[in-house]
């Protein structure tokens, strides 16, 4: 893949996306061998190819980034724990909190220079997508769409304990980039 200079979305996104899938099933523990030097270099460089050439596709890999986070914690992690109750549950959650780790710090690897590209534009950076995902929901609330209440209710409340009972991490972590994401609204 990494040879040809012209990569097109599809074509590359083919092939990133077979990296990324023997990447989850790596940290899932499933049978599938390491990462060789070689493939690592060849989803890094077409990540690169696909994010320098005209027209880049940066922003179409953002997308593809948060699709993947969003379906691992849909397709994988929920029904984990839906599975498990009482400290079961709780060693779960903390198993796929890990794997969640992993599997950021090894995509953010990949997709290096899709980070780059958004720190140049004032996106925001690949870390930061699960906290992007929370605030679009805020903003579908507030564009009069649907949304989970309870859903919200439980994610704040999962701050302020993270704080230790303190609004702490709340105030670092979410608040602040609420109250600007709601001043550039109104």
């Amino acid at each position: 893949m990494a040879q040809h200079t012209e990569i097109t979305f599809e074509e590359g996104w083919l092939y990133i996306q077979k990296g990324v899938t023997k990447l989850i099933k790596i940290i899932e523990g499933e049978p599938e061998p390491p990462f060789d030097a070689e493939e690592y270099m060849n989803l890094y460089t077409t990540i690169y190819k696909m994010c320098s050439h005209s027209p880049g596709y940066s922003k179409q890999l953002y997308e593809k980034y948060r699709e993947v986070i969003e379906d691992y914690t849909i397709q994988t992690v929920l029904p984990s724990l839906r599975e498990k109750h009482d400290e079961d549950m709780l060693r779960e959650l903390v198993k796929k909190w890990d794997n969640h780790k992993v599997l950021v710090r090894w995509l953010s690897r990949f997709f290096l220079d899709v980070d780059c590209y958004l720190a140049r534009r004032g996106i925001p950076r690949l870390r930061e997508v699960g906290l992007t995902c929370f605030h679009e929901l805020i903003h579908k609330e507030r564009e009069g769409e649907q949304t989970d209440k309870a859903l919200v209710k439980n994610i704040l409340d999962i701050y302020v304990e993270n704080g230790m009972g303190t609004m702490e991490k709340y105030e670092e972590d979410f608040e602040r980039f609420m109250l600007q994401d709601t001043a550039s609204y109104y």
